[in-house]
């Protein structure tokens, strides 16, 4: 138990070292992603080699895609969102937006009621590219004059995807 506590102390001094701990230092890293995963927070890449070996500890694995701007993060020990459960999520960015791709496991229609969002009505125009797996969305900040994009969260389910299993994206836009 000591050494969990050891652990985790060392984890949060690295994170806020680095910078992507939150101001509140008592945040764990689970908390961070998933605050960023709710749109409540900027989703963030890790990439300091001693964090990176402190989350490897904790049994969180960070792979590396071709991109440069695409990083993955598997927990071995699923992590909770509301009523679902996360093993994988992938950290996308480039200039205009930046995301966190979350594959989840539970009652999709229960975690869209818990986090309201709405159901996608495909009669209507969408300000963004839907892919035609996208069933709920939710935009965060507003759509004004000076604001076309709006944070945005989008839940979905592949057609080949168990009844059970579905994914989740949290978009937050840099320029509009």
């Amino acid at each position: 138990m000591k050494k969990s506590y050891l652990l985790l102390g060392y984890t949060l001094f690295f994170l806020s070292l680095s910078g992507y701990a939150s101001s509140d230092d008592t945040k764990t890293i689970t908390e961070q992603f998933r605050s960023a995963l709710l749109c409540q927070s900027k989703p963030f890449a890790i990439e300091d080699k001693k964090i990176i070996a402190e989350l490897a500890k904790q049994k969180i694995t960070i792979k590396k895609q071709d991109s440069i701007n695409e990083i993955e993060y598997y927990f071995e020990q699923p992590i909770k969102v509301k009523n679902v459960w996360v093993n994988m999520i992938r950290y996308e960015s480039d200039n205009f937006v930046t995301s966190f791709y979350a594959k989840a496991k539970g009652d999709m229609y229960k975690f869209a009621k818990l986090i309201e969002v709405n159901p996608i009505l495909r009669s209507c125009e969408e300000p963004i590219p839907l892919n035609d797996t996208d069933i709920f969305r939710k935009e965060i900040t507003p759509i004004t004059d000076n604001n076309l994009y709006p944070d945005t969260i989008v839940i979905g389910q592949y057609k080949d995807s168990k009844p059970d299993e579905f994914y989740f994206i949290c978009s937050k836009f840099e320029a509009n």
